[in-house]
């Protein structure tokens, strides 16, 4: 069973890596895994459309790298990280904070992304 902050490490070298999306994405992101920010505030559910979202992100934001800017914490079974992110030409800058839920088996069932400043 992955343990709450490697899944997330996955999950980010997923963006950092979207060659390799789809294949960390399997370790990490529950089949059925919804991920919602605000640009898709209904949300993609599944691995294969999350490493889809991730390639179109790099494809509008070349270079585009995401890090965290806190410690990963658990809340009621539930990990917060705050993250910062740069792509594109000229570089757009993101930030927001993470709120993460996990399956049984310790995959990402849920994450909401909210964007503090784009």
């Amino acid at each position: 069973m992955l343990q709450p902050e490697d899944a997330y490490d996955r999950y980010v070298r997923a963006w950092n890596e979207p060659e390799h999306a789809a294949t960390l994405l399997e370790e990490c992101w529950a089949e059925d895994g919804v991920y919602a920010d605000d640009e898709v505030p209904d949300g993609v559910v599944g691995r294969a459309a999350l490493a889809a979202l991730i390639v179109e992100t790099h494809e509008s934001l070349p270079g585009f790298r995401v890090w965290s800017t806190s410690a990963p914490r658990m809340y009621a079974g539930r990990l917060g990280v705050t993250w910062e992110g740069e792509g594109g030409n000229p570089p757009e800058h993101q930030a927001g904070a993470d709120v993460l839920e996990f399956a049984a088996d310790g995959r990402i069932a849920r994450l909401t992304d909210v964007y503090t400043a784009t």
